[in-house]
């Protein structure tokens, strides 16, 4: 006889060779001896968590334990081949707390392989074996599992007590701890899938199957997350003990790393989230490129219509034709300015074949960074190009700084107008504007974020100190205390390329004393004027100051939005 370890676990049998095979049938009468003894053997009762080396190849008994929900209607293995099954056995708290799993190893040549798995919940008792590094379970026969409780659903002991609207207000610009003093349970529903790899170690969810108020990515340390989690599934998010940040523009659930947040680990992250096995058909939202600014859809399923690639774009890869570097492409519509990216893994299975090259509409997760839009589908099937590929006319902005406004009568009341030029509505992404302040030739505060604001066609758009509405009884489209030019400031304008599309005044030059200083009055721009310039001609304004005599006090000698 010889010994030595197979996969995992010590073995016993004949050697031929370097491995260890079966003993002869012939051969068994002379290495196996009956004894004249009977006795009951009574299983060590362990818990999942507590198994170890030293317990394989015993009889162990797992108490409170359950097939995984996954497992339902299945049986034992295949009536229709031999091969051997894994069925996951979940162990449970008393109060159907997920603790921990393994798998349930089922040969195909067993007698009660074609059985069906019992639903309730109750005690298993097994051999433990080793499989290289993973533990499992092997039944001797059906009546090693003896469920005779009802099954324990979590999910069914569990009820949403935070909104997305609630957990967004919660977030500050700094990491939130949940905690444990106050249960947080988010419900939502799954959105994305990473059976094509395009997602990977993370779960996005949103709180409604249709019209979402918005949602939330988990990041967790697992592969093949839609075995356990399908687009449409129904969960609650048990938020204690985890962390919520904010990483490419949307709030992210994880465990705390380093001075943001990471990927919940493998063996936890079945404890925060709770599938209810109940599965919904998510309907996307469904917007154009020119709208989408304007709503808060990041983190949800979203379809946007009349898009393809921009010209220098068409012949590529989603990513590249080899290799497995993540890449965005750009998206446009024909006649609007904005622009969105659609972002693929290099991993996806289609990361290496060529982007459509039609028109048409494209159903993914949106998400923001760095003040850019940008859309993840899960599949070729989210994209829809049934339309020919058009090609597009430039749309190049028009908009201008058409007033500058400093009141004398009311410092809080100054405000910016802006205007659309062009025969098209333009979106803001990404664009912004800053301030000089004293002949400064760095930005002095924090910049004016546009992302989210839109012009229409001839149409104005008013920045504004806070009382603004007070004194002109209009509600600006803004409003911040970073409107505070006092005459000798300068206001420049950039897009979202970093380019500046308008300025007024000269960056680096105090306006005290200067032909284009307003002090305690305003700047306008002269009608004839109808390109906005990124080098400041005073020609183009005409301005009224207390040092040329002309003071102006709001409200009556201002008139914001009309030119």
């Amino acid at each position: 006889m010889s010994i030595g370890y197979n996969r995992g676990s010590l073995e016993i049998g004949k050697a031929i060779g370097t491995t260890i095979e079966r003993i002869p049938s012939l051969e068994l009468h002379k290495h196996f001896f009956r004894s004249c003894e009977d006795v009951q053997i009574t299983p060590k009762k362990v818990a999942i968590s507590e198994i170890n080396n030293n317990m394989t190849d015993m009889l162990i008994a797992l108490e409170n334990v359950q097939f995984a929900s996954k497992e339902l209607g299945a049986s034992y293995a295949n009536a229709n081949n031999t091969n051997s099954e894994d069925r996951v056995v979940v162990q449970l708290s008393e109060n159907c707390g997920f603790q921990s799993e393994i798998n349930l190893r089922n040969s195909g040549f067993s007698n009660f392989r074609n059985q069906q798995l019992p639903e309730g919940k109750g005690e298993i008792i097994g051999v433990l074996n080793k499989y290289y590094s993973e533990y499992q379970l092997l039944i001797r026969n059906t009546e090693d599992v003896v469920f005779t409780e009802e099954r324990c659903e979590e999910a069914s002991n569990l009820q949403a007590t935070v909104s997305f609207s609630e957990l967004k207000e919660m977030y500050k610009g700094k990491l939130v701890e949940f905690g444990i003093d106050t249960e947080y349970v988010f419900e939502g529903y799954v959105i994305s899938s990473d059976v094509e790899g395009n997602f990977s170690e993370k779960i996005v969810v949103q709180d409604a199957i249709e019209n979402p108020t918005g949602g939330l990515q988990v990041l967790v340390d697992e592969e093949l997350i839609y075995e356990k989690y399908e687009v449409g599934d129904k969960v609650l998010l048990k938020l204690n003990r985890l962390y919520m940040d904010e990483i490419e523009g949307v709030l992210t659930i994880g465990y705390p790393k380093k001075e943001t947040i990471g990927e919940i680990t493998k063996d936890d992250f079945q404890n925060f989230i709770i599938n209810t096995n109940a599965n919904f058909e998510i309907v996307p939202r469904e917007v154009s490129l020119v709208d989408l600014d304007k709503m808060n859809l990041q983190n949800t399923l979203v379809k946007i219509n009349g898009l393809q690639l921009i010209a220098n774009e068409v012949g590529k890869a989603f990513t590249y034709y080899s290799g497995t570097t993540s890449a965005v492409r750009q998206l446009e519509t024909c006649g609007v300015f904005s622009r969105i990216e659609i972002k693929t893994n290099g991993k996806a299975t289609f990361s290496n074949e060529k982007f459509p090259t039609g028109n048409g509409s494209i159903v993914g997760v949106l998400f923001g960074e760095n003040s850019k839009l940008q859309i993840q589908v899960r599949n070729l099937e989210d994209i829809f190009f049934t339309n020919p590929f058009e090609d597009c006319p430039v749309v190049e902005p028009k908009i201008m700084i058409t007033e500058i406004a400093d009141p004398e009568n009311s410092t809080t009341a100054r405000f910016i107008e802006l205007y659309n030029a062009g025969d098209e509505v333009m979106v803001l992404t990404g664009w912004k504007l800053n301030k000089y302040l004293n002949g400064a030739n760095s930005i002095s505060g924090i910049p004016i974020k546009l992302t989210g604001l839109r012009i229409e066609p001839k149409s104005f758009l008013t920045i504004a100190n806070v009382g603004f509405e007070s004194v002109f009884n209009k509600i600006p489209n803004v409003v911040t205390t970073y409107i505070t030019g006092n005459g000798d400031d300068v206001y420049e304008l950039v897009d979202a390329n970093g380019n500046v599309q308008d300025v007024y005044g000269k960056v680096g030059i105090d306006g005290t004393g200067a032909i284009w200083e307003y002090v305690d009055g305003k700047a306008i721009r002269k009608k004839n004027v109808t390109e906005p310039n990124a080098e400041f001609d005073i020609s183009e304004w005409e301005v009224f100051s207390k040092v040329k005599g002309s003071r102006q006090n709001a409200p009556q000698d201002f008139n914001p939005g009309v030119r």
